[in-house]
């Protein structure tokens, strides 16, 4: 398997390299925590904003668990995953045992949950309005139907923030620019066979 400190190399020798789907998705990720974890809490939320929720799971679980992660950026990431779907499981259990293939992202749901009522996250600049969100202008609370509900979202998250709204980047679902010609190459020796 490829190590993203070897892709990163501006020798590294890209003839005769080539990599499965899942391999693929795997350095993606990894990439695109690297250019996180290389950035400041503003490049999560820029790349919230962007965001696919169809990409890989690993890049916004990683969000979730940085405390340095910005509490608007989780409330923002909370509400896009759309909680209300969630609740009508009773806990991981029944999750498990009804919708395994929703497990990865009932498990972040209640990991930024867990932490945003903790005060987990300690730092907050950005706001996020979950009844008026001013990157969509939607309000995510009318989904909430709490008799399809088997356990609640807790009051804290629907409390609107106040604080710096961010212009969009404009990155393509949510990855962010710098790594696009990185990622370029390695759709290049994907075997797609």
């Amino acid at each position: 398997m490829l190590k993203i400190e070897d892709i990163l190399r501006e020798d590294f020798d890209w003839e005769n390299v080539e990599i499965d789907e899942d391999e693929f998705d795997e350095l993606e990720s990894q990439l695109i925590i690297d250019y996180l974890k290389k950035n400041t809490p503003k490049e999560r939320q820029l790349l919230a904003i962007d965001w696919n929720f169809d990409n890989s799971k690993e890049v916004i679980k990683w969000i979730a668990e940085q405390p340095d992660t910005d509490k608007g950026t989780a409330l923002f990431l909370y509400w896009y995953m759309n909680p209300q779907f969630f609740k009508k499981y009773e806990n991981r259990k029944e999750c498990e045992e009804e919708g395994d293939w929703v497990l990865e992202d009932y498990d972040i749901v209640e990991t930024l949950e867990k932490n945003y009522i903790s005060g987990f996250y300690k730092n907050q600049k950005y706001a996020f309005n979950p009844k008026n969100d001013a990157y969509s202008g939607y309000d995510w609370t009318k989904e909430v139907d709490e008799t399809e509900m088997k356990a609640e979202i807790p009051k804290e998250m629907y409390i609107a923030l106040e604080g710096e709204v961010l212009e969009s980047p404009g990155w393509g679902e949510g990855i962010p620019d710098e790594i696009v010609p990185i990622l370029d190459k390695l759709y290049e020796i994907l075997d797609e066979e």
